[in-house]
Formats: C-alpha cells, structure tokens, sequence
C-alpha cells in the first residue's frame, strides 16, 4: 500500500517506522498525493485550505484518515466554529475524544479509538536536589502577555528552580529561565519533552495541553494559572469567545501571587490529585489501549 502521512508532535513516528518495516510505501512529498492509496493527516480545518484539500482528494478517490494531533486536538468542532470533519476515518486519543466529537455530531462509526504512541515513551522520573518546576508557555500566533505574567510571578518564588519548555520558532528563549527548547515539527521532539519532566516536580502552565497531559501520566502535579486573556487567532475573532476546557486533573489558580504557594501545596503533597491524574490518562490519553500503533494501523489499512 502507498501511503501519505503527515507528522506533528510525533504522533506518527512510531507508526511510519512500523509501515515502512511491514513493507508498505511511504510517499515523501505532498504534491504526490495522487500516488497515494490512502492519506494520513493530522489536522483538517477551513484554516489554510485544508479541509477543501481532503475534500479534493476524496474526490479523486483516496482515502483520509484523521489522527488527533494533540490533547482536544479537534478543537474547531465546536462553537463558534463549528466545522465539520470530513475525513473517512478518525483515530481519537481516548473515549472523552470520541464523546465530544459525538456531541458534535461526527457518525459514531468513523470515529475509532485508538490510543497515542506520544503518550507511551514516559521514563521513570529521576531523583534530584531541590525543586524543580516546568514552566510550560501556551503557544499561539500572536504574542501570549499571560506567558510573560507567569514567568515574572515564577521569578519570586523562592526556592525552587524554573526551567522553561519552549517550541523553536514559537517563544523566545531569552525572555525565560532556564530554556529547554524542541521543535514539533522533527522527530526527537517528544524525547526532549519527556527528558524535561523527568526532572520535574510540578509543572506550571498557561492551559492544559498534550504537554500537561504527559505530565498527569507520569504522576507530576500540574498547576494552570487561569488567566487568559481572550484573543484572536490566524485573524479570527472567533477565538475570543471559544471557552477553555480543563480536566479536574490539575489545579487552577487566579492570584498569582499565590502560585507559589499552590506549588509548595502540591510538592509536599503529590498524592493530591493522584486519582484524578490516573484517571485522566486515560479518558484523555486512552492509556487502556494496549497497543496504539497496531490499532492506528488497523484503520490506516483497514485490517
């Protein structure tokens, strides 16, 4: 079989390199889409044309197959975007995925789930002196004023030692402590994420994300300062009214003055929220999936 496949957050690393072994074709460029027998993406939306781009090649008679790309990674399905997912088949994350995208009204039956391999390279974590916490920025189009509220507020707590996970091309390593940066768009990304919480403590956070998530699997506190400021994205507007969600997997905290104590909370305590972080793993990360690189190959080749 020929097969397209495009890679973000290396939700497809493991998976190309298991359909290269079983001898299917890998087809390297977009513009030889036509080769293709079946098309693996990992976003379709209005944003950039690409939603009219499966429906092109729908059309020619390929089939799309839809991964997640990241935690509640098909955002635009709800209000007040509303979009339709057009792909042939949908691989989500975990069961809370499949709900919400049946909520929006996606068939049932294009929906499988499948688990995350991004979510099963976790590594013990590694003891250490002192207390560590990861300030992980939220990542947008636009400058994030909040990121740099919350990396001034964690410079005044005392006694532990920030360091900062940033995306290449998205923060700006020398407005934070201790930068850690990887890019999404290469392989190894997700090492030097896992690599970071290794050493992690607690971790500090604009909005709970993939990042947070992998976090919560691997048993680390996980603080949100909850202080969005409503903003545009790509030059939509809609995004100042489209609501955050959070899971009860971490605690939220307003003040920032009082984040240092929230994580003085939680670094003493780390069975707080224990449970929740279990269970949040997977109904979010379908950690019960014993296999997530078999089961996304079962769709990708309709086995």
């Amino acid at each position: 079989m020929k097969i397209l496949a495009f890679d973000f957050n290396n939700i497809l690393e493991d998976v190309i390199k298991e359909l290269m072994h079983r001898g299917h074709e890998m087809i390297n460029h977009k513009d030889d889409w036509k080769k293709a027998d079946v098309i693996v993406m990992w976003h379709e939306t209005e944003i950039g044309g690409t939603k009219d781009w499966v429906k092109e090649m729908q059309k020619a008679g390929k089939r799309v197959v839809l991964l997640q790309h990241g935690r509640r990674g098909t955002s635009r399905i709800f209000p007040p975007f509303n979009e339709e997912l057009v792909s042939d088949e949908l691989c989500a994350w975990g069961e809370a995925d499949r709900e919400r995208m049946i909520s929006c009204g996606v068939p049932p039956e294009k929906i499988h789930v499948t688990g995350t391999p991004v979510l099963r390279k976790t590594k013990p974590r590694i003891p250490h002196k002192g207390i560590n916490v990861v300030f992980s920025p939220e990542h947008w189009d636009v400058d994030v004023v909040e990121n740099l509220m919350v990396a001034g507020a964690l410079r005044k707590v005392k006694g532990i030692n920030v360091i900062s996970k940033l995306l290449e091309g998205e923060h700006n390593p020398n407005e934070y402590q201790n930068p850690v940066v990887s890019n999404r768009q290469e392989w190894g990304h997700l090492a030097v994420c896992i690599e970071t919480l290794q050493k992690a403590d607690a971790v500090v956070a604009v909005s709970e994300s993939t990042f947070e998530l992998l976090a919560q699997i691997m048993d680390i506190p996980v603080i949100i300062a909850d202080i969005w400021i409503p903003k545009a994205m790509a030059g939509d507007d809609r995004y100042k009214t489209y609501e955050r969600e959070y899971s009860n997997a971490c605690e939220k905290v307003q003040d920032l003055t009082k984040l240092g104590d929230v994580i003085k909370k939680h670094v003493d305590k780390p069975e707080l929220l224990r449970a929740e972080r279990a269970k949040i793993g997977v109904a979010d990360g379908g950690m019960d999936i014993a296999d997530p690189v078999e089961e996304i190959i079962k769709v990708i080749c309709k086995e």
